[in-house]
């Protein structure tokens, strides 16, 4: 499919859940024909008031779409969609695009592949980073692997997902670089707590110290990003201890597929188990970086 062509394309959409909905009615809104499957029919109805179409499952959308798009929680959600009894490797055929957006094992992405491959289909990996936030405004960092041609073609409908993309090869590279900078954001908050717990034990304040913090060397985006709300203390999810516990588990596993050392990350994984065996998975991932006082207070 020409890039020229990809706004008179006809989209499908498989997952509408809390990043899938802002994302798929981005879509909406630029004018794309966008056709929606999802198990929650609320969720299809909300984004039907917008002008979608909707599909009663994934094999049925993939008949009368050009290029699919998923957003779905984990591993074992994309190979549901893709090899089920109504997965989309059961109807998807030679000139049409599957894209997914989706945080998945390398691993478990390459069997993906592995199915769609005798199909004739082309598959591009564009796992997304950012929080519902930068879904719905459009900001997302996208990571984009798969035949070149196919990720050119379906560039103009991912630009209205992200303001950053990123090609970086033909195959996974894309669902590994997702999970570098995985690693990286899903380990500040406890690396940040361990730092204002050495603060606050002699005697600094803990919003005057943020403020330090983002203003200083050590500052990143994410930190200013969470600065306001770590100073209140307010662990409203916009990602949850859940999902970092989830993509931290695939980050250790490619790390042990690849024998690449990981203590660091296999710490912090621990500490967000933790808050999830104590009943606070659903918090924001950020009040991992309240540990230290968890530890004080056991």
């Amino acid at each position: 499919m020409p890039e020229r062509d990809m706004q008179h394309a006809r989209l499908g959409w498989i997952g509408v859940g809390k990043m899938g909905a802002p994302l798929s009615a981005r879509l909406l809104e630029a004018g794309f024909d966008l056709s929606v499957v999802d198990a929650d029919p609320a969720r299809v109805a909300a984004l039907i008031a917008r002008g979608a179409k909707s599909c009663p499952d994934a094999a049925t959308l993939v008949r009368s779409t050009d290029v699919v798009f998923s957003m779905v929680p984990n591993d074992d959600a994309l190979l549901a969609i893709v090899s089920g009894e109504a997965g989309l490797a059961r109807a998807i055929g030679p000139g049409q695009i599957f894209v997914d957006l989706s945080t998945v094992s390398p691993v478990r992405s390459a069997q993906v592949a592995e199915l769609l491959a005798p199909t004739g289909a082309q598959y591009v990996r564009s796992p997304v980073s950012g929080s519902t936030a930068n879904a719905a405004a459009g900001t997302l960092a996208l990571y984009c692997s798969g035949p070149e041609a196919a990720f050119a073609a379906v560039r103009p409908a991912l630009e209205r997902l992200g303001n950053r993309l990123t090609y970086c090869g033909q195959g996974e590279e894309a669902r590994v670089l997702k999970l570098v900078i995985n690693t990286i954001v899903c380990m500040t908050p406890a690396i940040v707590g361990e730092a204002l717990s050495l603060g606050a034990r002699n005697g600094l304040d803990w919003s005057q110290m943020i403020d330090a913090i983002g203003q200083s060397v050590g500052a990143s985006p994410v930190i200013a990003y969470k600065a306001e709300t770590m100073k209140r203390r307010d662990w409203t999810p916009m990602a949850t201890i859940d999902l970092v516990a989830k993509d931290l588990d695939l980050a250790l596993e490619l790390g042990r597929l690849s024998g690449a050392p990981m203590p660091l990350t296999g710490m912090v994984h621990r500490f967000n188990t933790a808050f999830q065996a104590n009943g606070d998975g659903e918090l924001d991932f950020f009040s991992v970086s309240t540990w230290p006082e968890r530890i004080a207070h056991d």
